[in-house]
């Protein structure tokens, strides 16, 4: 058995000097490289850069609206008025005569300024857009969520990957030290060749699973580069920090949801208070509006066409008070309105039931990870009393008090408990961090992972 646990040593030991001085790789690493890597992520972002130029946009409407305007007219009929030149005699008379005002060609320029005062609908447009903006948030809040759990998923399954390598690679070991033993013992006459031949097959299918666990674990970590844009060689190369999965389990402040935390509730919270928004901004139509309003220019006047006639030019100007009121339009707001109500009540529907399928899924898998926990105990003492059991059959065989394919079982069954309790621990994880996020608390976890 020495030469058996020396020869372990010399096959581990190039291994963890490997290990030693491979780079560390952390989780909030990963997390940080997706987030700056990911096409969807710049996306969603940009969307709400947008957003803040609408909003800004919005806020514009209240700046002075300055324009220049100019017109170059030709009058083929000019416009008569019926003027009582009577009443400018001495002695009043009704005589009326019509009189052409204006001129056959007629030119005008100046600038318009309209500055609103008072100009409700205008306030209700900018509180859309400052909602509207607070969804985009609330979109990449949610894109972001999945891709930080889509990265924390793929570091536990790395996690459980090299735990199930690391199984692999002792029982590769240790199958194989059975086999040479079982040789000895054959050539000694102790064992039978079926049973060499059984610690044979044992160790073929140790090789199977090695390669298998090998390729799962270089497939995960493919994965990972897609998702965080760090090189594979890193990856491949790199020892990763397993440290916030250590122990039996993470720890769970906080199992009951937080609705503003969530970004499928917020959502549809956003989205409801949108269109009540909307509502009012349809009611905001027909508000009084209040602005000054302001004209400088000329008007030229020539029955010939000469757009530079000298003494022909007249100024124009005026400002005052405006008052914009409307009273009938081709749109009907009650309507609209009665639309936004609608869908205002369908949102509000479809938020209760978020609101009850998040508590829902809360309260499964606090179940699931009392029953998996529970289970993970027990694989654990298991794994104890295997380990136990096979050290003193293993005195026992030696001293001849039970047959090889004893031996065997203790060995297979050893592996197999211990392949299930890794198996757990990764499955608790998992599920402790879907209650996390399920709650509103992945940002919090994370925050705490720096």
């Amino acid at each position: 058995m020495k030469s058996l646990i020396t020869s372990i040593l010399f096959i581990l030991l190039p291994g963890l000097s490997n290990v030693i001085t491979a780079q560390e790789i952390k989780l909030i690493t990963c997390i940080d490289s997706a987030l700056s890597n990911r096409g969807n992520i710049r996306a969603v972002r940009t969307d709400i850069e947008i957003a803040k130029l609408q909003t800004s946009s919005a806020y514009q409407k209240y700046l002075p609206d300055l324009s220049l305007s100019y017109n170059y007219r030709y009058n083929p009929v000019i416009p008569a008025q019926i003027i009582p030149v009577g009443q400018f005699n001495q002695v009043p008379t009704d005589e009326k005569r019509p009189i052409k005002f204006g001129t056959v060609w007629q030119q005008n320029s100046g600038l318009n300024l309209y500055q609103p005062v008072i100009d409700l609908s205008i306030k209700s447009r900018v509180e859309e857009s400052r909602i509207n903006e607070r969804l985009k948030n609330t979109d990449a809040a949610a894109a972001e969520r999945d891709l930080k759990m889509e990265v924390i998923k793929s570091f536990t399954n790395i996690w459980l990957n090299e735990e199930r390598l690391r199984s692999a690679e002792l029982d590769t070991i240790r199958t194989s030290g059975i086999k040479e033993f079982f040789m000895i013992k054959a050539r000694e006459g102790r064992v039978l060749k079926t049973e060499v031949n059984r610690t044979i097959l044992n160790h073929n299918n140790a090789l199977s699973n090695y390669f298998a666990a090998s390729s799962s674990l270089t497939r995960e970590k493919i994965y990972m580069a897609f998702l965080t844009g760090i090189s594979l060689e890193t990856l491949l190369d790199g020892k990763f920090d397993f440290s916030p999965f250590s122990g039996d389990g993470l720890t769970i402040v906080n199992k009951d949801p937080l609705p503003d935390s969530i970004p499928s509730v917020k959502s549809l919270m956003l989205k409801a208070e949108l269109i009540k928004q909307q509502q009012k901004s349809e009611k905001m139509k027909n508000t009084p509006a209040i602005g000054f309003e302001g004209f400088l220019g000329a008007n030229q006047y020539t029955d010939n066409f000469n757009p530079i006639l000298s003494d022909s030019w007249y100024g124009s100007s005026y400002l005052g008070l405006s008052l914009r009121f409307q009273i009938l339009s081709g749109t009907t707001v009650k309507n609209r309105v009665n639309q936004l109500k609608l869908e205002e009540k369908g949102i509000k529907s479809r938020l209760d039931d978020e609101v009850k399928s998040v508590s829902n899924k809360s309260l499964q898998l606090v179940e699931e990870i009392r029953q998996i926990e529970y289970q993970a105990g027990l694989f654990k003492q298991n794994i104890s009393l295997y380990n136990e059991n096979f050290s003193l059959n293993q005195d026992r065989f030696d001293k001849g008090q039970i047959n090889g394919y004893d031996l065997i079982t203790d060995e297979i069954d050893f592996q197999k408990e211990l392949a299930r309790y890794n198996e757990k621990r990764a499955e608790l994880v998992l599920k402790q961090i879907e209650l996390i996020n399920n709650s509103g608390a992945l940002s919090s976890f994370i925050d705490n992972l720096r």
